[in-house]
């Protein structure tokens, strides 16, 4: 990918050979004044002719090691193609004494270019040798497999070479209206169309549009009109809906007007222009932050035009080139910040923002394949990320420029790798999920952090579970699962509180690696489901609250699909534990450790509407035989009734007691009436007020089930009907 302008002419770069030649006698000053003029091709990206000067100095025996000229020699083959030569005035330069960071850098990036990742991956081990601190050599160290990771999810792509390539540099695809892009192209018409750039020997840079087809391939293509295209170069675009503003990079002129840097470079800037439909374009208005030292190019905007992305050299960044923003505030735009996040020592390039505050860049500065790859990041994560976007999209080649529509199955990158029509081509591409993930990682004690062994790992998507494995000695699992866009893990254990992990599969990968779910161990817990009072279906959504006897809040769970709730909790200490859900009546218990059986309180909470003739069941509460007196174990259920009504001081009820059909009806009518009436005068005396509370009892006149008089049914049939309810009268 070459962006920059030469001011340099095929007569120019013959004029200047032959006055290094010809200038001096003495071998010394001759010598040196070829350097300075290769000097001067190379500042004006004439890596042409540069590259003949810097020969003709290596040539003499004298100079043949001169390292400044191998340096600018082995960047000139390499930037025209010459990957042979680059990489053995490289190697020489490597095996010198004290060799220089960026050569070994350069040589390993050459490598990868060739495809020799083996090769490559010595040159980064050396350079952690030699430099340890270096990040990028340490990436790929870290992960010697990385090229065959990238390779192995190659299936998940589907790439075409757009047929509206030509035999020139087509690249930088912007999106444009509805249903077009906008690209760059040297295919040489309109203006600029008929000079020679000298970086690559084809004509300057202009921008076309192409329409968007149906199958999201691209087609007709258009030459721009009117001043958006000059005679230098304009490149990749991107365009405000908002204002109708198309935002250009192009060389730094405008209205005859040239702003070239002081070593006489003609540097990239971008330039607005309002659209108003059928190529009527506005005047062309430079950015406020174009700069003649350095270029400002590139320009993406966020999903609410608020904020601008662009790349740069300026001086601040991490080096090369960087990725910056600015915020747009009353129509102006804010001092530019450098998107540390992604920048390296390298050059990022092309930003891209899609949907969900994901940006798409390209970068030589992250791990890759190869020159430039395509990255993206998720800004808005906690810890945002780089990631590779992988291969086939990414080769050991340049491939730059992604842009994709919003649900990023589909889009848009350029690539110089040979299978193309020409230099720099623009590809289509499209993202099949796969049919299937394989996840891996590991059960881990929250506290210790050691591996659990036969830990239950379950696997859910929205529908439900999907898959269920356990976890090895060492904690560790690995699991297939159809692929799916929300899956959730838990892991679970006797004695552990469970850990879940939310995962959100990207459909460019078939693996997902250190899926970690973290459980505690367990000394003293609380658990138990929250469900509906009518149905006893999970109250999912429902939230628990843990809080102290003096009501201070510990802990807080939404509970999931099967309603379910555990809290670990300390020894010698008393606890509330709180079940609310928007539109029901909070209901709570009480945890003393103190006393508690086998260290676990398990409640369930039994959520119901505060609406007249709701029917509400009080479990636990039991009687001794033949008797009405409330028992130390009913007392507390009768308590949380209590709380219940002093919380809806509105509330009247009518509490009924019912018995099953064993013994005659009247003695079973006359027992639950005394019954009734005794738990209503408990609450009384707890200070509920009596006109609030009705007692009814009900006998056997009421079963829930078949156990009626002479019909055989076992003890748990019989306790089903044997209940206290409450019946809500008014609220």
């Amino acid at each position: 990918m070459k962006y920059t302008s030469s001011l340099c002419t095929p007569l120019l770069r013959s004029l200047l050979v032959a006055l290094a030649v010809m200038l001096f006698f003495s071998d010394g000053r001759a010598q040196q004044a070829k350097m300075t003029l290769a000097e001067k091709s190379y500042n004006l990206f004439d890596y042409y002719t540069a590259a003949d000067i810097y020969r003709d100095i290596l040539a003499e025996p004298k100079w043949a090691n001169d390292t400044a000229a191998l340096r600018r020699l082995a960047d000139c083959e390499r930037r025209t193609g010459q990957l042979v030569p680059a990489e053995q005035h490289l190697r020489k330069l490597a095996a010198m004494p004290n060799p220089r960071l960026n050569d070994l850098l350069s040589l390993a990036d050459l490598l990868k270019h060739k495809g020799l990742y083996n090769d490559a991956l010595n040159i980064y081990k050396s350079i952690l040798e030699l430099f340890p601190g270096n990040s990028l050599a340490a990436a790929y160290v870290k992960n010697p497999a990385y090229a065959q990771e990238m390779m192995r999810d190659s299936a998940i792509y589907t790439l075409t070479n757009a047929r509206i390539n030509s035999a020139g540099s087509d690249f930088g695809a912007g999106f444009f209206e509805r249903s077009r892009i906008l690209f760059a192209s040297s295919r040489g018409k309109g203006a600029g169309g008929n000079r020679e750039y000298t970086w690559t020997r084809q004509p300057y840079l202009n921008l076309y549009s192409a329409s968007i087809m149906a199958d999201s391939t691209l087609d007709k293509v258009a030459l721009l009109h009117g001043d958006v295209n000059s005679r230098f170069h304009e490149g990749t675009c991107t365009y405000d809906w908002s204002s109708k503003t198309l935002y250009i990079t192009r060389n730094n002129y405008a209205g005859n007007q040239r702003n070239d840097s002081k070593s006489g470079v003609l540097n990239l800037g971008i330039f607005s222009v309002k659209y108003s439909g059928d190529e009527n374009w506005g005047p062309l208005v430079p950015f406020t932050h174009n700069h003649p030292e350095y270029s400002v190019a590139h320009p993406s905007f966020s999903e609410d035009y608020s904020m601008m992305l662009f790349t740069s050299d300026m001086p601040g960044g991490a080096g090369g080139n960087d990725i910056w923003y600015c915020t747009r505030k009353e129509g102006a735009w804010d001092k530019p910040v450098n998107l540390s996040q992604v920048n390296t020592a390298g050059d990022e390039m092309f930003p891209f923002f899609a949907a969900d505050s994901i940006l798409y860049f390209s970068s030589n500065g992250h791990a890759g394949l190869g020159g430039l790859d395509n990255f993206m990041i998720r800004l808005a994560d906690p810890k945002p990320e780089v990631q590779n976007v992988g291969y086939p999209v990414n080769s050991r080649y340049d491939d730059f420029g992604m842009i994709c529509f919003d649900n990023q199955a589909a889009g848009y990158f350029s690539s110089n790798r040979p299978q193309g029509k020409g230099d720099d081509d623009i590809w289509e591409f499209k993202l099949h999920p796969p049919d299937s993930v394989i996840i891996s990682g590991k059960a881990i004690e929250l506290l210790s952090t050691a591996g659990i062994g036969k830990a239950m790992i379950k696997v859910e998507d929205d529908k439900g579970i999907i898959a269920t494995v356990y976890s090895a000695p060492d904690g560790s699992y690995r699991v297939a699962v159809p692929w799916t866009g929300n899956i959730t893990i838990t892991g679970d254990k006797k004695d552990y509180i469970p850990g879940t992990l939310s995962l959100e599969p990207d459909a460019r990968k078939t693996t997902i690696e250190n899926a970690n779910v973290t459980l505690r161990k367990l000394d003293y817990a609380a658990k138990g489901r929250v469900i509906f009072s009518d149905n006893n279906a999970p109250a999912t959504g429902a939230m628990v609250r843990l809080m102290s006897d003096k009501r201070q809040p510990i802990d807080t769970i939404i509970v999931g699909r099967e309603g379910t709730y555990i809290f670990a909790l300390n020894k010698n200490q008393q606890y509330i534990i709180e079940a609310s859900m928007p539109g029901y009546i909070t209901l709570s218990t009480e945890v003393n450790t103190a006393n508690l059986p086998d260290k676990l309180h398990q409640y369930e909470f039994k959520l119901f509407k505060p609406e007249k003739g709701v029917v509400v069941r009080l479990d636990n509460i039991y009687y001794d035989y033949n008797k009405d007196a409330i028992r130390p174990d009913a007392a507390k259920e009768l308590d949380k009734l209590v709380k219940i009504l002093e919380d809806n001081p509105t509330m009247k009820i009518e509490l009924s007691s019912h018995t099953d059909a064993r013994g005659s009806d009247n003695y079973n009518l006359s027992l639950s009436d005394r019954r009734a009436k005794s738990a209503v005068s408990y609450m009384i005396s707890k200070g509920i007020a009596p006109a609030r509370l009705v007692a009814k009892g009900y006998g056997e006149t009421k079963l829930l089930n078949h156990c009626a008089d002479g019909v055989e049914c076992f003890e748990e049939q019989h306790q089903f009907n044997r209940r206290t309810e409450f019946l809500i009268l008014d609220i």
